[in-house]
């Protein structure tokens, strides 16, 4: 079963729904690294204050019962948004509440505790989403009232789950942990990168509700405290407390992004809302004329072997072109992330020593599944595959099911390829595998177009074809522009993928969350940096 992960968004990072898809990024990470995800959301930014001023002009001081039930809407106008971003992405999610939970609370309305959950209600529901989100702040009394936890009470809803769910949990907020003043203030301000109780419990008040750091010192629950898709962050609850080094001053990653269609246009209009974090060089077409509002647009190839970059998106179609951009910026040293499948499998044996080992600079996640962590859950694995079975490419499913006759199952048969690599380790040319077309099908209701792959002592036998699944099994619930993937492995279990697959933005979610984890992989590699310096200057 994968662990939980509890993440707290509070309203430091989610001021507005214009902010939404930092949330959905670095939920998208979580899940994608194998996590169930538990999403716990406080109001925007101000929201709470405007509701409670309201309630008290209408009831003045009184009326606990009232005011508790209207604040507590705040948090699930976050809640509903942010489901509807993660769905716009392709990620599978779904809202809970409190009373679909048991959350139960005691204590005044304004300011109780929580004291129960009902984990196996959430384990079912998991079991039809991975990713949950649950607005904060509140629970529900013995008498089916909302009770709130107190200002600040989405931290205590996260760390009250995460222990009962025995998961981890992070607290995201707009600095990278907890500081020994306010770095907004204080340009001397000093990161810890662990923190004892007794510390946290002096320096953290105005960061985490001290009723919440309280209980989670009770529960010996240690948690991180740090920025959403950053490394760095600060591990609260250990036995003594430990320094940071001090931050670089590093520049953002600077970006060449190739092709600006469907796909490039959402990952353009994705990276420019992170601008502290990327900078976009250029954007390369064809035909400037056909892109006014594209800011720092060129025709000039020569841009992706420019020094001052450091990652190419090639967003480009076809294989041959692609490919070119791909391989130029790779021998110059650039890290290149791409949803090009067709280039890929065209190109694989060249491309392959760049894709693997601590010296990877090839990322294609996207290449298979749209926004489906396919790649990502193959290379974690530690038990051997047996068979690979799936819908691996979304527009196929819409073809079968509008009946769509003479449409290609080349992309289907590409992504299956590259599955296989990763399951199996070994490389299966596109046309070896075996093809049945949608023409083959008398009757195509029910049908679905199937990618499987099976390992046995003879080999690796692989095909696309149309199959009927049972219609109550996880293949046959598919619809529209959705992936499945069943991976089974041998010793018998089975794990169950699902996510959009076509599209602008289930692809574009898969292209920043490689981009995401380079940058945090340069990160670290700063901070490795940055310890050697300094332990070289000690000795």
């Amino acid at each position: 079963m994968p662990a939980v992960e509890v993440l707290k968004f509070g309203s430091s990072v989610l001021r507005s729904p214009g902010d939404l898809h930092v949330a959905v990024d670095e939920i998208y990470r979580r899940w994608r690294l194998g996590f169930r995800v538990l999403a716990v959301v406080s109001a925007f930014e101000g929201v709470t204050d405007i509701l409670m001023a309201r309630v008290t002009s209408a009831l003045g001081s009184g009326g606990a019962e009232a005011t508790a039930a209207y604040v507590a809407t705040g948090e699930q106008q976050t809640a509903a948004l942010l489901l509807g971003s993660l769905h716009q992405y392709g990620l599978p999610a779904r809202t809970v509440h409190p009373h679909d939970i048991g959350l139960v609370a005691e204590g005044p309305l304004l300011e109780s505790m929580p004291v129960r959950v009902d984990t196996a209600a959430l384990e079912r529901l998991w079991q039809q989403s991975p990713i949950l989100i649950l607005p904060g702040f509140y629970g529900i009394d013995s008498n089916g009232r909302i009770a709130l936890f107190g200002r600040g009470g989405s931290d205590m809803s996260a760390l009250f789950l995460a222990s009962a769910l025995g998961g981890s949990c992070r607290l995201l907020k707009d600095v990278n942990g907890v500081f020994d003043a306010d770095p907004a203030r204080n340009r001397l301000a000093h990161r810890f990168s662990v923190l004892s109780w007794g510390t946290a419990l002096e320096v953290a008040g105005p960061l985490i509700q001290p009723k919440a750091l309280r209980y989670a010192q009770g529960k010996a629950l240690s948690f991180e405290v740090g920025r959403p898709n950053e490394a760095a962050c600060t591990v609260v609850g250990r036995a003594q407390d430990e320094w940071a080094l001090p931050a670089s001053d590093a520049e953002p990653l600077r970006v060449v992004l190739v092709g600006c269609g469907v796909v490039g246009r959402g990952v353009y209009e994705t990276i420019r809302r992170y601008r502290e974090t990327f900078e976009l060089s250029r954007v390369l077409v064809r035909d400037i004329a056909k892109y006014p509002d594209i800011e720092h647009v060129t025709m000039d190839p020569s841009c992706v072997i420019d020094d001052e970059v450091d990652v190419v998106i090639v967003c480009y179609p076809g294989a041959t072109y692609a490919y070119s951009f791909m391989s130029a910026a790779l021998d110059a040293g650039k890290f290149v992330i791409t949803p090009n499948k067709a280039a890929i499998a065209a190109h694989g044996t060249a491309l392959e020593r760049y894709a693997r080992g601590p010296g990877k600079r090839l990322w294609y996640s996207a290449a298979v599944g749209g926004a489906l962590p396919a790649l990502e859950t193959l290379a974690s694995l530690t038990t051997p595959v047996r068979e690979i079975r799936g819908i691996v490419n979304g527009t196929s499913g819409v073809v079968l099911e509008a009946w769509s006759q003479g449409k290609t199952r080349q992309d289907a048969i590409v992504e299956l390829a590259l599955l296989i690599e990763a399951a199996f380790a070994e490389w299966i040319d596109p046309t070896r595998i075996a093809i049945r077309g949608i023409e083959s099908i008398s009757d195509p209701n029910g049908y679905k177009l199937v990618a499987r792959a099976t390992k046995n002592a003879e080999g690796i036998s692989a095909s696309v074809a149309p199959e009927a699944p049972p219609p109550g099994s996880f293949l046959g619930q598919a619809r529209g522009p959705e992936n499945r993937l069943e991976i089974e492995l041998e010793s018998g279990e089975i794990i169950r993928l699902r996510a959009q697959g076509a599209g602008r933005w289930p692809t574009t979610a898969s292209v920043m969350g490689d981009l995401h984890e380079i940058a945090r992989l340069v990160d670290t590699g700063r901070d490795t940096h940055t310890t050697a310096v300094a332990q070289g200057a000690s000795g």
